[in-house]
């Protein structure tokens, strides 16, 4: 009979010399010395003695312990020793959040997204873990929003339709989980949006536009929501006119300044303004306080032209506004003004030759914008000035690129952002416009057009009409940020659509000296006022311009930050009818840029960049018709 090994217990002063300096390295027979050790002491807590010892002179038992009491030995070991262990301080899921969002931006930069599969999924894995630390957190349902994003994203670089699956599952947990969440209404949106653009569903589309509408009627997508689900309706069975006819134009319609407006005293109206072109008219009607209005087209009946007159609640106007203006540029004859009732205005655009028109208002002060586009009669496309007949090197190199406008944000009443030591923004985008607009008369040759070239204050409705008037070919604007905080910093270039994040949209609330609900009505307007066809145009003219900014000036200011080309509803974009950026080109709230800005040195490398940048955009637009 095998004698039995002893269970005395060994010496631990090495064990205990390992553990504070919080390293334990176990060797296999300690660890079996010490599983007799604690399976004899066990025992003798549960069994009597002579249990014991005839369990532990039965071989297989103590095989048994053998091989278990190494595993519960090792738990209990790393246990103590991770307590010992000085525990590693969290990362605030604030900037973990913010990390994410910075990893995203990385791949989903609109000059160069990324196209690697394990990139978005890793983006999505970093928002997903911080969902999964804390659910009830407030970024919960926004790290959800981000992942449903992602999906979305990776989508229209895989087509794989479980990756729209999935930016549909995260949508639905958001309304399900957090129907609470200011997200929850976008996230129904963008279900929907799914449904009718990808898969094809309008009546799935209905019904989740209608279950938002019902659900979040005050929220900021209700606005968008209902202009879909008009449009929806419209087209529902039908595939959508690709042209719009007069025989197509919408006879009535009633318009409401938003927020709704209590009665009160009434409104006054101001004089009417109008910019036209061979092809284009704006006409704005500005009055003292917000009204109401009902729009309506008048087919021709006899001698009388076709008509499109606005009646405007609770307002009047003065006997010398009520008067004719003449235009006669071949799409509007005239417009007048008169009281058409105790407490009601009318005012009447007798048209020429009339496509298709548009009517939205604007807000801070309050006015009705009206454009009208067609074709004069005889007139088979837009006929450049008879002065410009020499063709300049910038038309030579970009199919008729031959006048550039530049307009320099704000002006006059408007300062726009006050940064540190009283840094006005109107100051530095005049400077910068001013310096940009010389380098492309001597760069390019072209004609250039200033929106302002003095502290003057131009409505932001104006200065797209003045771009549509003059037939511009670009449309430049520069202006600079400001922040709530110090820290932000960088440059980001703006094209016209409908914004898709909350920073976007308080940049365009700001520019546009507008709040975030304005900015919301507005959103709802650009789904019926968007040209595509100038959208793709805008997108590489930013991307060049954004580009150049970064990279010319890195060398010289190593950090300035790319915050990459976006999109929001800029009223100073609206309308127009050539590509068209805007370019925030620093941060008046940080204290670094805000000292750049106030040197010629920074504003004359910032025009030279966006020179460079047109140029690139100008000789692409050559090659592809090379191409």
């Amino acid at each position: 009979m095998l004698p039995r090994k002893s269970l005395a217990p060994r010496s631990f002063d090495g064990l205990a010399a390992r553990r504070e300096s919080r390293k334990v390295v176990i060797a296999s027979a300690a660890k079996q010395s010490l599983s007799y050790w604690i399976s004899e002491r066990l025992l003798r807590r549960i069994a009597p003695r002579n249990d014991v010892r005839r369990l532990f002179t039965n071989f297989s038992t103590i095989r048994s312990l053998l091989l278990l009491f190494p595993l519960l030995f090792t738990l209990v070991a790393t246990a103590a020793e991770a307590g010992n262990r000085t525990a590693t301080p969290a990362i605030p899921l604030a900037d973990q959040y913010q990390q994410a969002k910075d990893y995203y931006r990385q791949i989903s930069r609109a000059n160069a997204p990324t196209t690697d599969r394990k990139d978005w999924l890793t983006a999505a894995r970093k928002f997903r873990k911080i969902y999964q630390t804390d659910q009830n957190h407030d970024l919960a349902p926004s790290s959800l929003f981000m992942i449903a994003k992602i999906y979305r994203e990776l989508y229209d670089h895989s087509h794989n339709p479980l990756d729209l699956g999935e930016a549909v599952a995260y949508n639905e947990d958001i309304v399900s989980l957090y129907p609470q969440s200011r997200l929850a209404d976008d996230a129904l949106l963008n279900i929907a949006r799914i449904y009718l653009d990808e898969r094809k569903d309008r009546e799935k589309a209905e019904k989740l536009l209608e279950r938002l509408l019902r659900n979040y009627p005050d929220a900021d997508m209700a606005g968008p929501a209902a202009i879909l689900a008009g449009q929806t309706t419209r087209t529902s069975g039908t595939e959508k006119p690709a042209a719009t006819t007069p025989a197509q134009l919408k006879p009535v319609q009633l318009r409401t300044a938003p927020p709704a407006q209590p009665a009160g005293p009434p409104a006054n109206l101001t004089p009417l303004r109008y910019w036209s072109t061979s092809n284009y008219t704006r006409v704005v009607i500005e009055t003292s306080t917000p009204v109401t209005y009902r729009e309506k087209l008048l087919e021709p009946t006899g001698d009388q032209p076709r008509r499109l007159y606005l009646d405007l609640d609770n307002c009047r106007v003065t006997p010398e506004l009520q008067k004719l203006i003449r235009i006669d540029d071949g799409l509007l004859r005239q417009v007048r003004s008169g009281q058409y009732t105790a407490n009601q205005v009318r005012v009447v655009l007798d048209t020429q030759s009339l496509a298709d028109y548009k009517v939205f208002s604007l807000q801070n002060p309050f006015r009705i914008v009206i454009d009208v586009r067609g074709q004069r009669p005889g007139q088979t496309q837009s006929e450049p000035d008879q002065a410009d007949n020499t063709p300049t090197l910038a038309q030579q190199l970009g199919l008729g690129i031959r006048r550039i406008i530049v307009d320099a944000g704000h002006g006059g009443k408007d300062s726009g952002a006050i940064g540190i030591g009283g840094l006005l923004e109107k100051d530095i985008t005049l400077a910068v416009a001013r310096e940009l607009a010389a380098r492309l008369r001597t760069r390019l040759d072209c004609q250039v057009i200033m929106t302002r070239d003095s502290d003057v204050f131009i409505p932001l409705e104006e200065r797209t009409a003045i771009a549509n008037s003059k037939e511009g070919d670009l449309f430049i604007s520069i202006h600079v940020n400001a922040a709530p905080s110090a820290k932000a910093r960088g440059i980001e270039t703006y094209i016209l659509d409908l914004a898709k994040s909350k920073n976007a949209m308080q940049v365009a609330a700001r520019e546009n000296a507008s709040s975030d609900h304005q900015l919301n009505d507005l959103q709802s307007i650009l789904l019926d006022l968007i040209q595509n066809s100038k959208k793709s145009e805008s997108i590489k003219l930013a991307e060049y311009v954004q580009d150049n900014l970064i990279s010319g000036l890195q060398g010289s200011y190593p950090e300035v930050r790319n915050l990459g080309v976006k999109q929001a509803p800029f009223v100073v974009l609206l309308g127009a009818q050539m590509p068209a950026i805007l370019t925030e080109i620093a941060f008046l709230s940080n204290p670094e840029e805000a000292a750049w800005l106030r040197t010629e040195k920074y504003q004359g490398l910032v025009a030279d960049q966006i020179v460079t940048g047109v140029t690139g955009y100008i000789n692409d637009l050559n090659l592809a018709a090379l191409q």
